[in-house]
């Protein structure tokens, strides 16, 4: 497996949930992290707390914040070895009924906010001729799902969008690797007005832990350089 002591690792979402996770299980292995968020003081306090950090405000949805991040980086450290797409959000609901702000919301974060991320990232590795960039996407990327509709489109949009990618990158020596998670058990669901999944599911029994679908993400990153892991599907053992 790929050593990533003193690897460099940008993770947007950062500021907490499975951000903060995949943060706490990059740092355990030695890598120096540059973390993004909305959030300036979440994602201090979150640096303050690990051995090699550094926090930079962006907002995924603004394609100079991310061009922004990355300068971070390669200013701080000198090279950008991963890069994570972590950064997302949902709005469930009838598709009739989801206003034009959720759908905005939801497709210029979950998909936009990949694809502005990806480039900023790659424009780098392309030169540098190595690197790895992944991105979270979800099982609603793969299935379709009630009241999940645009939410499905933009999951959809990060695969098709990754596995392109990842055939353009190869020839650079870039590898680009999708993880496709089912539901995980992080505040985003205590802060939902409407949940799509049936009653007897009880996120915090039945979902994946953000811990582990973050050590799975570094599984992810210490692949041998010459194996390319394009997908990995991460499905809870619900009842």
């Amino acid at each position: 497996m790929t050593e990533l002591k003193g690897k460099v690792v940008c993770i947007t979402g950062a500021s907490r949930g499975l951000g903060a996770s995949i943060a706490r299980a990059f740092d355990a292995v030695g890598a120096r992290l540059v973390l993004a968020s909305r959030s300036q003081a979440a994602i201090d306090e979150l640096a303050s707390d690990l051995k090699d950090a550094i926090a930079v405000q962006s907002d995924v949805r603004d394609p100079e914040d991310l061009e922004r991040l990355v300068d971070a980086a390669i200013g701080e450290f000198g090279r950008l070895d991963i890069f994570v797409n972590n950064a997302g959000l949902a709005v469930y609901g009838p598709v009739e009924s989801m206003s034009v702000e959720a759908v905005n919301q939801m497709i210029d974060t979950n998909l936009k906010g990949v694809i502005f991320g990806s480039q900023a990232a790659y424009r780098v590795m392309k030169k540098q001729r190595f690197g790895h960039i992944i991105n979270i996407s979800s099982v609603a990327g793969k299935l379709h799902l009630k009241n999940e509709a645009v939410y499905n489109a933009s999951k959809w949009g990060v695969n098709g969008f990754s596995g392109t990618l990842a055939m353009e990158a190869r020839h650079y020596n870039v590898r680009v690797s999708t993880l496709c998670p089912g539901g995980i058990d992080t505040p985003f669901w205590k802060e939902q007005d409407f949940h799509p999944y049936p009653e007897h599911i009880d996120p915090q029994r039945d979902f994946l832990k953000p811990e582990d679908v973050a050590h799975a993400v570094v599984y992810a990153a210490q692949m041998p350089e010459q194996c390319h892991l394009a997908d990995m599907l991460l499905l809870p053992m619900t009842p």
